[in-house]
Parts: C-alpha cells; structure tokens; sequence
C-alpha cells in the first residue's frame, strides 16, 4: 500500500489561490503555538494569497480575532469564520428558520463562553421555559467531570422536542496532551436519547459555502482547506469539492503518536482514512518540522 504524500506547504503555495485554515490541532494547541506555523501562514498572507480562518470554536469573531492578533497572525476579521458566528445568525433569524419570533435560549456552555452576550438573544437559565437548546459545552478530561450529569437536562431538550443547535461539531480535540470533550459529544447524545440536532460548522456545507462566498474569484480547483480532524475538516473539503490537506498534529496525532518513522506515519494516516472513509488529497507540513516535539507558548 503507497502512503499518502507528504509536502511542506511552502512547496504547494503556488498550485493554490485560497486557503481555509483550521485554528486548534493546525496552528495552535491550548495556549501554544506549533513552532514556525504562524510564519509561515503570515508569508502565505503576504504572498498576496486569499486566508480565511474556518473553525469550529462556538466564539465570536471578536474574540478569535483578538486570540488571532496574540498568536501574531495578520488577519482581519473578515478572513475569520467560526461556527459560533454561525449558530448565533441562526438564532437571530429564529423567525424565518423556525417560526419563533423572539425564542428563549437555554445556553448549555462552559463558565467563560460568551458567545451570546453581546447578541440581541433573551435566554432563561430554565430548560423547560427554553424554545431552543445552545450547546457549546466542553470539559477537559483531567477535570475528571461526570459528563452523565448532563444526561437529565439533555433527555428533557428531547422528551420537550427543543430545537437543539450545536455550535461546535467537534466530539473532542487534544489540549498539549489532554483530551477536551467538546459540544459535538454532548449533541451526539442528545441523538442517542432519540433526539435532533442541527449543526453549525464543518463539515456541514453551510460553513463552506460561507467561506466560498468569500473567495469569488477563485475556482474550487485552486482551493485548499487545511486541517487535523478526518470528519470535519477533510470531510467537509472533499463533499464541497476543494482539495484536503491533513496535519499531522493535532486530532491527527491519535492515529500515529506510536510511531516515530515519517514513513510509518504516514502509512498509519493513511490506514485511518481508509478506516474513515475520509482521504486527504495530500499530508501537509506547516510549521518548521518541529510541530510534534515542542509547540512554544502562544
């Protein structure tokens, strides 16, 4: 079996136009930065190339744009989406999306998210008051949280048939080792009680399409979407029809931590697509080649 082909992205900037970039597990983890990433990125920016930053983080653009300019990034915020955004516009057209006019939100969310503060949202601390269900909650494993806590109020959003918008699709993503169980686990079991969600996010066309509008000028074939999670990032890349790029940091990691050979790497990435059914045009370098020993402080 040929393993995947494995390129520095200095060496593909010019076979492409746009450039969708994943944040966490690609340019960052927690609180550090892969080393030579944001470089490198800055350079493809100031090639005159067209960057738009696509996550999944449940934030709004203001706060990732000020986390953004931290890690030393050149981006204006018209070159970040986040599925945050996303989930938040929904709301704000609750009116023609679901025939409610002024909806109540019960926001199930991590103490520091604020992702509807500053938004025109009325929301009730009172599930069985709520017209809508926001999630956006994550937990770190070494919290050691019993996240069956939850089952209770997730189980009543279903028995209440509650319009259920989970803003980050992700079930989990690595944090400098730790296991971070995001939103997408929470909605899942919202599914599992016989339940319905609706996503904000990759790999949902909706976040694609967003970033497309944003580069009109260029054709699909010139545009390469960059991530580390086989059924966000690359899923979403390749049913909308641009090209994929794997890292191998990242949610990435998990498939070939165990190995310390490149060729042995990239056989076992290409042994967990096969297993996905997901594949990646190609596995992508982005930082100095030291991103899987020693990500500096961000």
């Amino acid at each position: 079996m040929t393993s995947l082909t494995y390129k520095h992205i200095t060496e593909i900037v010019d076979n492409y136009d746009g450039f969708l970039f994943d944040l966490w597990g690609v340019v960052v983890e927690g609180n550090y930065n892969y080393p030579g990433v944001v470089d490198n990125i800055n350079h493809i920016i100031n090639r005159g190339k067209k960057v738009i930053f696509i996550t999944n983080a449940p934030r709004t653009i203001e706060h990732l744009s000020s986390r953004l300019t931290a890690w030393g990034i050149n981006a204006s915020k018209e070159m970040i989406i986040s599925s945050g955004e996303l989930a938040v516009n929904m709301i704000l057209n609750s009116k023609k999306i679901f025939a409610i006019n002024k909806p109540l939100i019960y926001h199930l969310s991590s103490d520091q998210n604020n992702l509807t503060e500053n938004a025109q949202i009325s929301t009730t601390l009172n599930i069985n008051e709520a017209d809508i269900l926001l999630l956006t909650l994550h937990y770190d494993e070494e919290e050691k949280v019993n996240l069956d806590k939850f089952d209770s109020l997730l189980q009543t959003a279903v028995n209440r048939k509650m319009i259920t918008i989970c803003a980050n699709p992700d079930l989990g993503i690595m944090q400098q080792g730790v296991y971070r169980y995001c939103a997408g686990y929470f909605a899942a079991k919202i599914k599992q009680f016989g339940g319905t969600v609706i996503y904000t996010g990759k790999p949902y066309s909706e976040i694609y399409q967003l970033a497309l509008s944003k580069l009109p000028n260029i054709s699909k074939k010139r545009i390469l979407m960059v991530g580390d999670t086989f059924y966000t990032d690359i899923l979403g890349a390749n049913t909308i029809g641009i090209d994929s790029a794997l890292v191998l940091t990242g949610n990435a990691t998990k498939f070939h931590n165990q190995y310390s050979i490149l060729e042995e790497k990239l056989a076992r990435i290409k042994i967990a697509a096969l297993e996905e059914e997901v594949m990646p045009n190609f596995v992508v370098e982005l930082g100095n080649g030291q991103e899987l020993l020693a990500p500096k402080l961000a």
